[in-house]
């Protein structure tokens, strides 16, 4: 943007538009309905509105001061219990992995093909990892 825009044309603009007529007119149409805005319909009588331009500006009220909290002291014994539980998290999860790469091993061989004599083996297979799915991978 050239300089001259910048430093003299942007601010006379700004200031011309806030600096606009602080008025506006007031009329009542045939139906008994009242009009407010700048230009008034031929024939119309129409009173002129003075509007305080600070009528309506209210001061923002003052930001809280922000202070974080101190992070809580834990013991050992909660500390002990955290990893505790990340741990059997972090099994959990490699337990439902396992699980579930084992099931589709299963549905693919099944789609291979099987004897007949391996049916009721496989589906016992199959609802065995199901069951086991279903406990871990809540």
């Amino acid at each position: 943007m050239p300089a001259a825009i910048r430093f003299f044309v942007l601010p006379a603009l700004i200031i011309a538009c806030t600096t606009q007529a602080a008025t506006f007119k007031r009329w009542t149409d045939a139906q008994g309905n009242v009009h407010y805005g700048d230009t008034v319909p031929t024939g119309t009588e129409a009173v002129e509105v003075d509007v305080d331009p600070d009528h309506n500006v209210h001061q923002a009220p003052p930001v809280p001061h922000f202070t974080p909290a101190k992070p809580e002291k834990r013991s050992a014994r909660d500390d002990a219990a955290a990893r505790r539980a990340a741990k059997a998290r972090q099994e959990r999860a490699e337990k439902c992995a396992d699980y579930q790469e084992k099931f589709e091993h299963l549905r693919s061989r099944m789609r291979a093909g099987y004897k007949a004599s391996q049916y009721n083996k496989l589906m016992e297979q199959e609802e065995s990892l199901r069951r086991k799915i279903k406990t871990y991978c809540k």
